[in-house]
């Protein structure tokens, strides 16, 4: 007797849904997806008990004929694909008749639709896959879809269900991401009589953000709009304040279509840089449009994954997108002050605190760039922060910080294959250096090199340094500069990024003090050179280069608003 034998079509009914419908939300997310591929400009979500009772979506679509209502409900019935090229140009967000038979063969399932100019509309009964009725209705044009009782024939299935609200969030979650991708269709959102989420239709993915995120939110976002290569990104990320350890809103959408890919996630991570505090995540949300050819939507039986043709060119365009939008003004911390009983004294004591002498000169600065050249204040104070005017505000900058990120992205460029300026000494540091930082010397002596630095070794444990990197000046220090920075990267500084290390201990060390007073030549170069930078708000090590006092801030504290 043959082992092997056909399943019976029911059975294989069940299979199929179980790759389709994981819980209440794969219903949601399958059902909304038809609506919009139907041409929907709104849709109305309605679940009770986290969707295990029931999952209704109605939408205003074109509908079906009886006939198609009918087919929809049959396995591989679909009117998106009618030749395998189609397979390769995806561009509708799911097959209508591929999810109905899954998502019925475990649920009590009725569809009710009618088309445009039909006189009566068509609804179709159907309960664990086995059709049990089809009648005409009196509707309006549109498809509703109600599914009751999920998993009620597969009670293992159903017993893996988390509580209501775990089951609700996972909801709530699809619409979300539907709602984003699709900002000119209204969407509604109820769990039995109570209002979960009401969005309008909008122009424009940035408006439909702040209807899901709120206005509060939204000022602490920049926009993003970036092409390359046939490559379109869209949407915006959050200001580093906007991260968090766990619990941020990530959103992907390609086509139109939310997914999730972990080497793009990766690409946001980069495009933040050191502005993003270590171990957090930032909140996003980006739109892609790509020829649907380049995009691959066939990985995963929901779609949630994707494989691009061209992966490094999608990647490289997330990272530049982001890094653009990033070198914006609004990157910039703004100072945070305790309230005081009297506001003027307030602002009295902070500028006597912080300013014991003043030094005027003319800057060319608007910030981030500088956008057009006209003289502003300039102030040191306590040899430690400069104050600058700027437009709506003042902005103060940490010399040390400052000088800091000019040193350190100089000397990437250097370790990079730049050309290094170097500064010949009139008398060669000789310095007594330990076995491993001798080691150290051997085997990065040509890093050494390209930041500018000359050294010979004279015996076991001797050295000379006869050039050091241009600019130095006092901070050269006779050589303890040269001591320390070997002394600190010989701790284990070996391999993967080595050039990172070297560039930010190098800078930390090679940086203006606090302290240190300087020129107003000095100070007008120190600002100059921030601004040329990639990263001109925040030090190797990720804290602020410089903060932003808003003008109006200013005006309150003085009791002016």
């Amino acid at each position: 007797m043959a082992k092997i034998r056909i399943l019976p079509e029911h059975i294989v009914n069940k299979i199929a849904a179980g790759e389709v419908v994981e819980r209440p939300a794969s219903v949601v997310k399958e059902l909304v997806e038809n609506s919009l591929d139907a041409g929907a400009s709104s849709v109305d979500v309605l679940v009770r008990r986290g969707g295990r009772e029931l999952v209704q979506v109605a939408d205003d679509g074109e509908g079906m004929s009886r006939e198609d209502a009918l087919l929809a409900l049959s396995r591989h019935a679909t009117s998106k694909i009618s030749s395998e090229r189609d397979l390769e140009t995806i561009s509708t967000l799911g097959f209508r008749g591929e999810a109905l038979p899954s998502i019925a063969a475990v649920s009590r399932l009725t569809l009710s639709t009618k088309r445009e100019g039909d006189i009566a509309g068509t609804e179709v009964s159907v309960e664990g896959g086995v059709l049990r009725d089809v009648r005409e209705v009196g509707r309006d044009v549109g498809t509703t879809v109600e599914v009751r009782d999920l998993f009620f024939n597969t009670p293992a299935r159903r017993k893996f269900l988390r509580s209501t609200e775990t089951e609700l969030r996972h909801i709530t979650q699809v619409v979300t991401e539907l709602a984003l991708a699709h900002p000119d269709v209204a969407f509604s959102l109820f769990h039995g009589s109570r209002r979960l989420m009401v969005l309008p239709k909008r122009d424009g993915l940035l408006a439909r953000m702040e209807d899901v995120f709120g206005r509060e939110r939204m000022v602490k976002v920049i926009s993003v709009s970036f092409r390359a290569k046939g490559i379109k990104v869209e949407g915006a990320v959050g200001l580093p304040e906007l991260a968090r350890r766990s619990g941020v809103h990530q959103f992907f959408l390609v086509n139109s279509r939310p997914i999730v890919h972990r080497n793009l996630s990766h690409a946001v991570y980069l495009g933040y840089g050191e502005l993003l505090p270590r171990e957090t995540s930032p909140f996003f949300v980006l739109s892609l449009r790509i020829d649907p050819k380049a995009v691959d939507v066939n990985v995963h039986p929901t779609k949630r994954e994707v494989r691009f043709s061209d992966e490094r060119a999608v990647f490289n365009a997330v990272v530049q997108a982001v890094k653009s939008a990033l070198q914006n003004e609004a990157v910039v911390p703004p100072l945070k002050y305790p309230e005081v009983s009297s506001r003027a004294e307030g602002v009295r004591e902070a500028v006597e605190k912080y300013i014991t002498r003043a030094q005027q000169i003319s800057l060319s600065l608007e910030v981030p760039r500088p956008e057009e050249h006209r003289p502003v204040p300039l102030w040191q104070a306590h040899n430690r922060y400069i104050f600058a005017q700027v437009k709506n505000g003042i902005i103060i900058v940490d010399q040390h910080a400052a000088h800091e990120r000019v040193l350190y992205e100089e000397a990437l460029r250097n370790l990079s294959g730049g050309k290094p300026r170097s500064q010949q000494l009139l008398f060669s540091a000789v310095l007594t250096l330990s076995p491993v930082e001798i080691r150290f010397l051997e085997e990065s002596g040509p890093l050494l090199e390209a930041l500018g630095f000359a050294v010979r070794v004279l015996g076991r444990d001797v050295v000379a340094v006869d050039a050091v990197p241009a600019g130095l000046g006092s901070r050269w220090q006779d050589g303890a500069l040269f001591s320390e920075l070997i002394g600190e990267l010989a701790e284990g500084s070996t391999g993967a990024g080595l050039k990172e290390k070297l560039a930010t201990v190098y800078s930390c060390h090679a940086a203006i003090r606090a302290g240190e007073p300087l020129s107003p030549r000095q100070m007008q170069q120190l600002i100059d050179q921030l601004f040329a930078t990639e990263q001109p708000f925040v030090c190797p090590h990720g804290r602020p280069t410089l903060i932003r006092v808003p003008l109006e801030d200013l005006d309150r504290q003085f009791g002016r608003r």
